[in-house]
């Protein structure tokens, strides 16, 4: 079978409006399943089994294993679509397995001490210039909800109460979920940072000098910004907030269950990366804190 690019579109449209996958996956099956046609052209091939190992074989010469084990999960839901349309009587894929020496890439963090310093220093800076009460409410939200940069910088404000402290994110695949800020500090930056914006009722809740939608670059500057005004000289991202959250909150105790619902994993085997993060605070806790330690018995 001959893939073309007209398939690839009405499978991407059906991506879009029934899957209601977000722009950037969408994108990305689009670049990973032109790429396939484009070797299956050079090398004149179509779409079997031995073509899929020829292609991996390709692929694991080209990128990484977690872009190779991406781009092979691209086109196995691509066949899979295909063969329910009734459009591919042989999936190449029935009975392929892709095996990748694939290195475990923990989650980056950022230690509870540097977070609490962030914080600090936010709210160190005058209070009466808006972009540091914006900078202060923005920083405050990464740590107070783990919210991705993108679903903070989309958050609208009709989906956030600031009176009962609860907020509504649109996250991936259109999912929605409710996240529940306590902290009195967190909300009583977020309703001085709204006395001061005052964002339209259908608007976003975060904006730039020029009431435009803040962007997700403009969230990296401004965690940048205040790393270095702390001395810390490991790089930092928004998205390592995210990681921090989930991490301490399980070193707390907290069901993974509920980080899962709390950062908006579809699957609880996303949510599990963070269960080995915090390993090493568990080897912490049974060296100091583990009750054996108090009875020694060779002294």
């Amino acid at each position: 079978m001959i893939i073309t690019l007209q398939m690839i579109d009405e499978y991407l449209k059906e991506c879009r409006e029934t899957k209601l996958l977000d722009a950037k996956t969408v994108k990305a099956y689009r670049i990973d399943l032109r790429q396939f046609i484009k070797f299956a052209a050079v090398q004149n091939v179509q779409l079997d089994e031995q073509t899929i190992n020829k292609y991996l074989k390709r692929m694991n010469e080209q990128f990484k294993p977690s872009t190779v084990k991406r781009k092979m999960a691209s086109l196995r839901a691509f066949c899979t679509y295909l063969e329910v349309k009734k459009k591919l009587k042989d999936n190449p894929f029935a009975y392929f397995q892709l095996k990748l020496n694939e290195p475990e890439v923990l989650p980056k963090t950022i230690e509870f001490r540097v977070i609490s310093k962030l914080i600090d220093v936010v709210h160190k800076q005058p209070a009466q210039k808006r972009s540091c009460v914006r900078d202060a409410a923005v920083l405050e939200m990464l740590f107070a909800t783990g919210v991705r940069v993108s679903e903070l910088c989309g958050l609208k404000t009709e989906n956030v109460n600031l009176l009962n402290g609860i907020i509504k994110v649109n996250g991936k695949g259109k999912r929605e979920r409710i996240i529940h800020i306590v902290n009195e500090e967190v909300l009583a930056t977020l309703r001085q940072y709204a006395q001061l914006f005052h964002p339209d009722k259908k608007g976003s809740v975060f904006l730039n000098r020029h009431m435009r939608q803040l962007s997700t670059q403009s969230v990296r500057n401004m965690v940048h910004k205040y790393v270095d005004k702390i001395g810390i000289s490991t790089r930092i991202t928004p998205h390592m907030f995210r990681h921090s959250v989930a991490t301490l909150l399980l070193e707390e105790g907290a069901d993974i269950r509920y980080i899962q619902r709390l950062l908006g994993h579809s699957s609880i085997l996303t949510t599990e990366i963070y269960t080995h993060v915090s390993e090493t605070k568990q080897r912490e806790i049974m060296a100091t804190l583990h009750p054996r330690n108090k009875i020694s018995v060779f002294s």
